[in-house]
Protein backbone atom coordinates (compact mmCIF):
# COMPACT_ATOMS: atom_id res chain seq x y z
CA UNK A 1 0.00 0.00 0.00
CA UNK A 2 1.20 3.05 -1.40
CA UNK A 3 1.37 6.40 1.93
CA UNK A 4 -1.21 8.13 -0.15
CA UNK A 5 -3.97 4.86 0.78
CA UNK A 6 -2.11 3.93 4.06
CA UNK A 7 -3.23 7.48 5.08
CA UNK A 8 -6.91 7.68 3.30
CA UNK A 9 -7.32 4.38 4.64
CA UNK A 10 -6.85 5.62 8.51
CA UNK A 11 -8.94 8.73 7.96
CA UNK A 12 -11.46 7.23 6.53
CA UNK A 13 -11.89 4.91 9.60
CA UNK A 14 -11.98 8.01 11.65
CA UNK A 15 -15.36 9.11 9.41
CA UNK A 16 -16.34 5.59 10.49
CA UNK A 17 -15.44 5.82 14.20
CA UNK A 18 -17.71 9.33 13.96
CA UNK A 19 -20.95 7.78 12.31
CA UNK A 20 -20.72 5.07 14.32
CA UNK A 21 -20.82 7.34 17.84
CA UNK A 22 -23.92 8.97 16.76
CA UNK A 23 -25.43 6.00 17.86
CA UNK A 24 -23.27 4.48 20.42
CA UNK A 25 -21.75 5.63 23.78
CA UNK A 26 -17.98 5.56 24.37
CA UNK A 27 -18.62 2.46 26.51
CA UNK A 28 -20.28 0.87 23.83
CA UNK A 29 -17.72 1.19 21.32
CA UNK A 30 -15.12 0.45 23.91
CA UNK A 31 -16.44 -2.97 24.08
CA UNK A 32 -17.08 -3.57 20.45
CA UNK A 33 -13.87 -2.77 19.07
CA UNK A 34 -11.73 -3.59 22.26
CA UNK A 35 -10.07 -0.07 22.40
CA UNK A 36 -10.69 1.96 25.58
CA UNK A 37 -13.26 5.25 25.74
CA UNK A 38 -9.99 7.63 25.97
CA UNK A 39 -8.25 6.02 22.98
CA UNK A 40 -11.44 6.44 21.11
CA UNK A 41 -12.36 9.86 21.91
CA UNK A 42 -8.77 11.09 20.58
CA UNK A 43 -9.55 9.21 17.61
CA UNK A 44 -13.09 10.92 16.98
CA UNK A 45 -11.76 14.80 17.82
CA UNK A 46 -8.84 14.07 15.32
CA UNK A 47 -6.06 14.31 17.80
CA UNK A 48 -4.58 11.30 16.78
CA UNK A 49 -4.50 8.89 13.78
CA UNK A 50 -5.48 5.40 14.44
CA UNK A 51 -2.71 2.46 13.31
CA UNK A 52 -3.58 0.95 9.99
CA UNK A 53 -4.21 -2.13 11.94
CA UNK A 54 -6.73 -0.62 14.39
CA UNK A 55 -8.31 1.28 11.28
CA UNK A 56 -9.19 -2.27 9.46
CA UNK A 57 -10.51 -3.71 13.38
CA UNK A 58 -13.10 0.01 13.13
CA UNK A 59 -14.06 -0.92 9.58
CA UNK A 60 -14.24 -4.59 9.83
CA UNK A 61 -16.74 -4.19 12.73
CA UNK A 62 -18.66 -0.97 10.91
CA UNK A 63 -19.40 -3.22 7.93
CA UNK A 64 -21.68 -5.68 9.42
CA UNK A 65 -23.69 -2.72 10.80
CA UNK A 66 -23.58 -1.30 7.25
CA UNK A 67 -24.42 -4.59 6.01
CA UNK A 68 -27.61 -4.93 8.66
CA UNK A 69 -28.51 -1.74 7.30
CA UNK A 70 -28.63 -2.18 3.62
CA UNK A 71 -30.07 -5.30 4.16
CA UNK A 72 -32.87 -3.79 5.95
CA UNK A 73 -33.44 -1.47 3.15
CA UNK A 74 -34.18 -3.86 0.45
CA UNK A 75 -37.32 -4.48 -0.54
CA UNK A 76 -38.09 -8.11 -1.76
CA UNK A 77 -41.07 -8.39 -4.62
CA UNK A 78 -41.06 -11.68 -5.80
CA UNK A 79 -38.39 -14.30 -5.59
CA UNK A 80 -35.05 -13.01 -7.40
CA UNK A 81 -37.14 -9.58 -7.75
CA UNK A 82 -35.97 -6.76 -5.60
CA UNK A 83 -35.66 -2.75 -5.36
CA UNK A 84 -32.52 -1.03 -3.35
CA UNK A 85 -33.20 2.37 -4.63
CA UNK A 86 -32.81 3.55 -0.85
CA UNK A 87 -29.68 1.92 -0.88
CA UNK A 88 -28.22 3.16 -4.52
CA UNK A 89 -29.38 6.60 -4.43
CA UNK A 90 -28.32 7.60 -0.77
CA UNK A 91 -25.40 9.18 -1.23
CA UNK A 92 -24.35 9.31 1.99
CA UNK A 93 -24.67 5.35 2.41
CA UNK A 94 -22.54 5.15 -0.80
CA UNK A 95 -19.99 7.67 0.42
CA UNK A 96 -19.55 4.57 3.54
CA UNK A 97 -19.71 1.54 1.21
CA UNK A 98 -17.08 3.37 -0.90
CA UNK A 99 -14.92 2.99 2.26
CA UNK A 100 -15.55 -0.11 2.64
CA UNK A 101 -14.45 -1.06 -0.67
CA UNK A 102 -11.35 1.13 -0.36
CA UNK A 103 -10.80 -1.16 3.08
CA UNK A 104 -11.36 -4.40 0.81
CA UNK A 105 -8.18 -3.31 -1.59
CA UNK A 106 -6.55 -1.11 -0.34
CA UNK A 107 -3.35 -3.46 -0.27
CA UNK A 108 -3.90 -3.71 -4.39
CA UNK A 109 -3.08 -1.41 -7.07
CA UNK A 110 -5.81 0.33 -8.43
CA UNK A 111 -5.08 2.18 -11.52
CA UNK A 112 -9.14 2.39 -12.79
CA UNK A 113 -12.43 1.97 -11.38
CA UNK A 114 -14.92 -0.36 -14.36
CA UNK A 115 -18.70 -0.70 -14.35
CA UNK A 116 -22.06 -1.43 -16.45
CA UNK A 117 -24.54 1.20 -17.40
CA UNK A 118 -26.54 2.74 -15.18
CA UNK A 119 -26.94 1.45 -11.62
CA UNK A 120 -23.72 0.38 -11.19
CA UNK A 121 -22.44 4.16 -12.28
CA UNK A 122 -23.25 5.95 -8.34
CA UNK A 123 -21.26 3.41 -6.78
CA UNK A 124 -18.11 3.72 -9.19
CA UNK A 125 -18.42 6.97 -8.92
CA UNK A 126 -17.51 7.04 -5.29
CA UNK A 127 -15.16 3.94 -4.91
CA UNK A 128 -13.29 5.72 -7.73
CA UNK A 129 -13.26 8.82 -5.41
CA UNK A 130 -11.83 6.79 -2.79
CA UNK A 131 -8.68 5.67 -4.49
CA UNK A 132 -8.41 8.73 -6.26
CA UNK A 133 -8.71 7.06 -9.43
CA UNK A 134 -10.66 7.49 -12.94
CA UNK A 135 -13.93 5.11 -13.73
CA UNK A 136 -15.19 4.00 -17.20
CA UNK A 137 -18.23 2.56 -18.08
CA UNK A 138 -19.10 -0.02 -20.16
CA UNK A 139 -22.42 0.74 -21.93
CA UNK A 140 -24.70 -1.24 -23.99
CA UNK A 141 -24.82 0.98 -27.19
CA UNK A 142 -21.83 2.82 -29.11
CA UNK A 143 -21.96 6.59 -27.95
CA UNK A 144 -21.94 9.53 -30.67
CA UNK A 145 -18.67 11.38 -30.95
CA UNK A 146 -16.37 8.60 -30.31
CA UNK A 147 -15.01 6.36 -32.89
CA UNK A 148 -13.07 3.13 -31.58
CA UNK A 149 -14.52 1.08 -28.90
CA UNK A 150 -13.53 -2.46 -27.53
CA UNK A 151 -16.44 -4.54 -27.12
CA UNK A 152 -17.71 -7.63 -26.26
CA UNK A 153 -20.63 -10.01 -26.57
CA UNK A 154 -22.37 -10.91 -23.28
CA UNK A 155 -24.62 -13.98 -23.90
CA UNK A 156 -27.23 -15.26 -21.33
CA UNK A 157 -28.31 -18.91 -19.95
CA UNK A 158 -31.52 -18.64 -21.97
CA UNK A 159 -29.33 -18.23 -25.09
CA UNK A 160 -30.04 -14.33 -25.69
CA UNK A 161 -26.79 -11.84 -26.16
CA UNK A 162 -25.98 -8.13 -26.18
CA UNK A 163 -22.47 -6.17 -26.16
CA UNK A 164 -20.83 -3.93 -24.16
CA UNK A 165 -18.85 -0.96 -25.30
CA UNK A 166 -15.90 0.97 -23.84
CA UNK A 167 -14.12 3.71 -25.82
CA UNK A 168 -10.86 2.46 -26.97
CA UNK A 169 -7.99 3.54 -24.58
CA UNK A 170 -10.26 4.03 -21.93
CA UNK A 171 -8.61 1.22 -20.13
CA UNK A 172 -4.69 1.10 -21.14
CA UNK A 173 -2.70 -1.85 -21.43
CA UNK A 174 -1.17 -3.19 -18.21
CA UNK A 175 -3.71 -0.88 -15.81
CA UNK A 176 -4.85 -2.77 -12.78
CA UNK A 177 -8.82 -2.82 -13.16
CA UNK A 178 -11.37 -3.30 -10.04
CA UNK A 179 -14.92 -4.07 -10.90
CA UNK A 180 -17.12 -3.03 -9.35
CA UNK A 181 -21.46 -3.37 -9.37
CA UNK A 182 -24.18 -2.56 -7.27
CA UNK A 183 -26.09 -5.93 -7.81
CA UNK A 184 -24.86 -9.62 -9.06
CA UNK A 185 -28.03 -11.19 -10.46
CA UNK A 186 -26.72 -14.10 -12.65
CA UNK A 187 -22.76 -13.11 -12.92
CA UNK A 188 -22.73 -12.74 -16.70
CA UNK A 189 -22.08 -9.02 -16.87
CA UNK A 190 -19.29 -9.05 -14.86
CA UNK A 191 -18.13 -12.31 -16.79
CA UNK A 192 -18.16 -9.72 -19.64
CA UNK A 193 -16.44 -6.99 -17.67
CA UNK A 194 -13.43 -9.15 -17.09
CA UNK A 195 -13.09 -10.27 -20.47
CA UNK A 196 -13.65 -6.23 -21.46
CA UNK A 197 -10.21 -6.01 -19.03
CA UNK A 198 -8.46 -9.00 -21.51
CA UNK A 199 -9.18 -7.39 -24.58
CA UNK A 200 -7.49 -3.95 -23.45
CA UNK A 201 -4.75 -5.71 -21.68
CA UNK A 202 -5.62 -4.88 -18.17
CA UNK A 203 -5.34 -6.59 -15.20
CA UNK A 204 -8.44 -6.81 -12.86
CA UNK A 205 -7.42 -7.10 -9.27
CA UNK A 206 -11.09 -7.95 -7.76
CA UNK A 207 -14.62 -7.37 -7.79
CA UNK A 208 -16.50 -5.60 -5.37
CA UNK A 209 -20.53 -5.48 -5.43
CA UNK A 210 -23.01 -4.73 -2.52
CA UNK A 211 -26.00 -7.28 -3.38
CA UNK A 212 -24.91 -10.97 -4.82
CA UNK A 213 -27.50 -14.03 -5.09
CA UNK A 214 -25.56 -16.40 -3.02
CA UNK A 215 -25.60 -19.77 -5.86
CA UNK A 216 -24.43 -17.06 -8.02
CA UNK A 217 -21.74 -15.82 -5.81
CA UNK A 218 -20.32 -19.18 -5.52
CA UNK A 219 -20.10 -20.32 -8.90
CA UNK A 220 -18.38 -16.80 -9.77
CA UNK A 221 -15.72 -17.76 -7.26
CA UNK A 222 -15.53 -21.01 -8.84
CA UNK A 223 -15.20 -19.84 -12.49
CA UNK A 224 -12.33 -16.78 -11.69
CA UNK A 225 -9.53 -16.23 -10.14
CA UNK A 226 -10.12 -12.96 -8.73
CA UNK A 227 -11.25 -11.62 -4.78
CA UNK A 228 -14.80 -10.98 -4.70
CA UNK A 229 -15.52 -9.07 -1.94
CA UNK A 230 -19.58 -8.69 -1.39
CA UNK A 231 -21.65 -6.87 0.93
CA UNK A 232 -24.75 -8.73 1.16
CA UNK A 233 -25.53 -11.94 -0.28
CA UNK A 234 -29.19 -12.78 -0.91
Amino acid sequence: MNKYLEIKTRLSSIEILRLMKEEHSYEELSSLLGLSAPILSRYINGHVLPSLERSGRITEAFKEQLTTLIKSRIKFEDGRIFDHSEVLYNPNLLDKIGKLALHEFSSMKVDKVLTVETDGIPLAVQVSREFGVNFVVAKNRKEMGIKDFIEVKRVFSSGAYSYLFVPKRSIEQGEHVLIVDDAVRTGFTLETLLEICKKCGAEPVGIFAIICFEDTLNRLRQRINYPMKVLVSI
